[in-house]
């Protein structure tokens, strides 16, 4: 009669455990599929952090949470969610195939960095700034990019400043004969790779904070008629004074670069009535 009692504890637990295994294999099977299905995502956060390598010792997330995080950040700065769109969480999960609770966790980590807003009542969309803090984010990016430059002029590696030309160069091909959206990605490579030669990843972070509030503007930009060509002499100067080691040349080059940018965008914000 005793006896029983420890049975039927013993049975309940094992099935318990049984459940447990079951529903984590499951579990893993399904993450498997996301994984695949968004492979292309996890390689492009690979490629972008080689672009900007961060510190060695800090450690990479590849977490499902981190690449659906990426995949939706991706999305509004490639023009897939344009500012002020909603971004509704079951319509993402079935895009990205995956459940509501990594959406709602990635969104929650876009609006902490104001790339997202989130309403109590409306859900999410995508963070639409008004004129004034647009005005504001290129003047603090300008800044920001014209020291990065002015660093890079004297601390980068030689084979940072190889990297910085050959970037260069692709944008050069690019604004002669490739289009608007190959020439905004090879754009951020030159970008990101005079970021990189700083050798300052607090400034890293910085800059990154606010070219991803900027990049849907900046992406427009590039669609601009002349736009490419205009880019692509103001390049050459920054590039040049890299070359040579100028710091003051690099930096004034710099932000002259981003603040005509920032004329582009203004015109953009007016014309979507921000």
């Amino acid at each position: 009669m005793f006896g029983a009692r420890p049975t039927l504890l013993y049975n309940q637990l094992t099935n318990l455990i049984i459940d447990s295994i079951q529903e984590r294999q499951d579990q893993l099977r399904l993450d498997m599929q996301i994984y695949a299905k968004l492979g292309k995502t996890a390689e492009k956060m690979s490629n972008r952090e080689s672009e900007v390598a961060q510190d060695p010792v800090k450690p990479k997330g590849r977490t499902l949470g981190a690449i659906v995080e990426f995949q939706i950040e991706q999305d509004i700065i490639d023009g897939v969610y344009r500012p002020g769109d909603r971004l509704d969480e079951k319509e993402l999960a079935e895009r990205l195939s995956t459940s509501r609770t990594p959406i709602r966790e990635a969104l929650r980590k876009l609006a902490a960095s104001d790339l997202v807003t989130i309403h109590p009542r409306s859900g999410a969309r995508v963070s639409r700034p008004n004129m004034a803090e647009i005005i504001e984010l290129f003047e603090v990016i300008s800044a920001l990019e014209g020291f990065a430059a002015k660093l890079a002029a004297t601390r980068a590696t030689e084979d940072q400043l190889a990297a910085i030309k050959a970037a260069h160069e692709t944008c050069e091909e690019l604004a002669l004969s490739g289009d608007a959206k190959e020439y905004f990605d090879a754009n951020g490579v030159f970008h990101r790779s005079i970021w990189k030669a700083a050798n300052n990843y607090a400034l890293i972070d910085q800059i990154t904070a606010v070219d991803k509030r900027l990049a849907p503007y900046r992406r427009q930009i590039t669609f601009h008629p002349g736009r490419k060509q205009n880019s692509r002499s103001e390049h050459a100067q920054i590039a040049k004074a890299l070359a040579e080691r100028q710091p003051e040349i690099a930096e004034k080059a710099m932000l002259d670069h981003v603040m005509i940018l920032s004329d582009d965008a203004l015109q953009l914000a007016r014309d979507l009535r921000l």
